[in-house]
């Protein structure tokens, strides 16, 4: 990925000049597709309870694309990406006048569409009207693509991806049928192809991931480490002073089908609060709680945490598990998530995004948003 300086644009702004489907296309065009599994695993999304490596690269842009009008976390996270990808391209539009954009893009008509997604990604960003206007005029003479056109994402053509124009610039907005109906065996046979190659290629993609499946440990050893605290403030302060987390659907929601070995709790107690029962109940869910006094120092300030404690014991189970899954938002923790990596085991995050720092989401192999349907009592549509 390329360095940019490029400041972050308000995507609220950047929204108000693009829809859904729109979205959907840059991020196919723009990115590629280890880039796209790789947000998708930073965002938390799933398709379908699958993995996402089994997932069309068109789907999962799709997915990423509706959670970015839906949550602001994910918004800033794409467009974080695209603005660092498309740095060149930035550049580019911004030193050139809105007289010679044009000229700019017909020199690359038939350009890799990777080149031309990035470009009319640029071109929205562009503070002129004269160049951020034409962006998405610029978005369909991409193959493959018609905006707003009411041509259907099964009627378009399916075929055409990450890989070159196949026919010289032209655009082929039908499938199969539609070359058929044109009467050009040429316009048919190229169809044909595209159909074959997209099977080939998730062909490839099944027999990869049926590789990763036999080779992944059939009965996976799970570690859990959860910073009580740090859950407990996170919660209030995103979902309100009434939240509160389900503990048994956390160890729920993170073991998954795997095998736990050890669920630990790290607790602060204060003296005027009795939290023996809610220690009994960490119990019966099978964490393993530890507990620390708060201590208060003479200028009246207290201290209390658990990050030393909680890295030796995470250290100490490398060795013994197939993932380490750490549920905190403190940044503290990346030096610690890219050392427990180096180890052996993989390292997830479960945590409240708003209180997650985003050098943990992406040191973690994979992070989790703990949204509403994990606390106690609240609906988990609202």
């Amino acid at each position: 990925m390329e360095n940019s300086k490029t400041a972050l644009p308000d995507y609220r702004y950047l929204f108000s000049r693009i829809d859904q489907r729109e979205l959907t296309r840059i991020l196919e065009l723009a990115l590629d597709r280890q880039l796209i599994v790789k947000l998708c695993h930073i965002c938390g999304l799933v398709h379908g309870g699958r993995d996402l490596e089994s997932t069309a690269t068109h789907t999962l842009a799709a997915q990423l694309a509706g959670d970015c009008f839906e949550r602001e976390v994910t918004a800033a996270q794409v467009i974080r990406t695209l603005v660092q990808t498309s740095a060149r391209e930035i550049a580019q539009i911004g030193r050139t006048s809105p007289e010679d954009v044009n000229s700019l893009l017909g020199d690359r008509a038939d350009a890799y569409t990777r080149e031309c997604g990035r470009m009319a990604f640029a071109m929205l960003l562009d503070e002129r009207e004269a160049v951020y206007a034409p962006a998405i005029e610029h978005l369909n003479r991409i193959p493959g693509f018609q905006s707003r056109s009411g041509v259907s994402e099964e009627t378009a053509s399916p075929y055409r991806r990450d890989e070159p124009d196949l026919n010289g610039g032209q655009d082929l907005i039908g499938g199969p049928d539609d070359a058929r109906q044109s009467g050009s065996p040429s316009l048919a046979l190229i169809e044909a192809r595209r159909h074959s190659a997209d099977l080939e290629k998730r062909n490839r993609m099944l027999e990869d991931r049926v590789r990763e499946l036999q080779q992944r440990p059939a009965d996976e050893r799970v570690s859990l480490f959860v910073d009580v605290q740090n859950m407990w403030y996170a919660a209030r302060q995103q979902h309100g002073i009434s939240a509160r987390l389900d503990f048994e659907k956390l160890i729920q929601s993170a073991l998954g089908d795997r095998r736990l070995i050890r669920a630990y709790a790290y607790l602060i107690q204060t003296p005027e609060v009795d939290q023996s029962g809610f220690v009994t109940m960490l119990e019966q869910f099978s964490y393993e709680v530890k507990r620390k006094d708060l201590r208060r120092r003479s200028d009246g300030s207290a201290k209390g945490d658990w990050d030393m404690e909680m890295a030796i014991d995470m250290i100490r189970m490398a060795d013994k598990v197939d993932v380490v899954i750490l549920a905190s938002g403190d940044g503290d923790f990346v030096s610690l998530v890219q050392l427990l990596k180096e180890l052996g085991p993989r390292v997830e995050v479960f945590s409240f995004p708003h209180n997650t720092a985003r050098d943990l989401m992406e040191a973690a192999d994979r992070y989790q948003p703990i949204d509403r349907s994990l606390l106690i009592g609240m609906d988990p549509a609202r």
